[in-house]
């Protein structure tokens, strides 16, 4: 009897430890499951996120992407435009203010003419037509010499002048076709932009201290392209000119003038009066006749403007049939 009680409770022992054995393993089983379920969903979490371009700081509008504006942050999708790589958004120039953290896109990036333009310079449009550009030969690319005749009330030939304004000026857009906005068909073919015959429009890249004269130039002469070409690089050494005075008189620094002549937006600043392009022969040009008149000597027959006789300096301005004689 004894031994029927020992058995028993050696059966019932192992069954309990049977069971314990059996009860861990499936608590443990359930971790498992449950850490894997976990790494699961993480796992499908970061395949879901994509890598985006995004500003690490606020970018403002016509700043030029550097790669310290820019990080990379994981989105659960990317939006249409935008870029995975730092280095690929690196250099264009937004046309819209980036906020910090928000997605770089490509539809944000300034486009256009403008981005072809290159530093220090403007574009500017001048009037063109067949016998002004080169028989509508000029296509966007090309290099022309801008020249500027000059003819007082338009009908004096002998106080006419004619030269060269501008030197070697690059045509970024000759009517509808210019250097951004090739055809489809162009570009597979690679072939440049055909000049339209009916352009009436010209547009040169011209360094900012010029376009003032050419702007001068334009609206009170008349302009003609002249098409040269793009391997020619010679142009006038404007060290043996006079360089053109200034609209705007030149502040004197600390120490007395330093003798620099005005480049860049400051040329510009100072701006070009129409009497400085011209020149001598175009200060005649506006004043067909001035010379001195002393106290006493022949009037001319047609009608002036009398003055009394001193000792001061007249000067007689002569414009068509009628005269004035100015003292100073």
């Amino acid at each position: 009897m004894v031994n029927v009680a020992k058995v028993a409770v050696g059966i019932l022992l192992a069954v309990a430890l049977a069971l314990g054995m059996y009860g861990w393993m499936l608590a443990r089983s359930s971790k498992t499951s449950a850490a894997q379920a976990q790494t699961s969903a993480s796992e499908l979490k970061a395949a879901a996120t994509v890598n985006v371009v995004v500003a690490a700081r606020t970018i403002a509008a016509g700043q030029a992407l550097k790669a310290e504006d820019l990080q990379i942050a994981a989105l659960l999708s990317a939006p249409d435009g935008a870029y995975d790589d730092v280095q690929a958004a690196v250099g264009f120039v937004p046309a819209v203010d980036i906020p910090k953290g928000a997605p770089v896109l490509k539809g944000q990036m300034a486009t256009g003419l403008a981005l072809k333009v290159p530093e220090g310079e403007r574009a500017v449009a001048v009037k063109v037509d067949e016998s002004i550009g080169a028989g509508n030969r000029i296509r966007p690319g090309d290099f022309v010499d801008v020249f500027f005749v000059l003819r007082r009330d338009g009908n004096e030939i002998d106080q006419s002048q004619a030269r060269l304004l501008l030197s070697r000026k690059r045509v970024l857009a000759y009517g509808a076709a210019s250097v951004d906005a090739l055809t489809t068909s162009e570009k597979h073919e690679g072939k440049p932009a055909a000049a339209p015959d009916s352009a009436r429009t010209a547009v040169l890249s011209v360094p900012v201290a010029e376009v003032s004269r050419l702007a001068l130039g334009g609206l009170n002469g008349s302009l003609v392209l002249a098409l040269r070409n793009p391997a020619d690089t010679g142009e006038p050494d404007m060290a043996k000119f006079t360089p053109l005075p200034g609209v705007l008189a030149v502040a004197m620094p600390r120490g007395g003038l330093t003798g620099t002549p005005l480049e860049g937006a400051d040329a510009a600043q100072a701006g070009v009066a129409m009497s400085g392009l011209a020149g001598s022969t175009g200060t005649a040009l506006h004043m067909s006749a001035v010379k001195p008149v002393t106290a006493g000597a022949a009037k001319p027959a047609q009608p002036q403007t009398k003055v009394a006789a001193d000792s001061s300096l007249a000067v007689e301005f002569v414009r068509g049939a009628s005269s004035q004689t100015v003292r100073y």
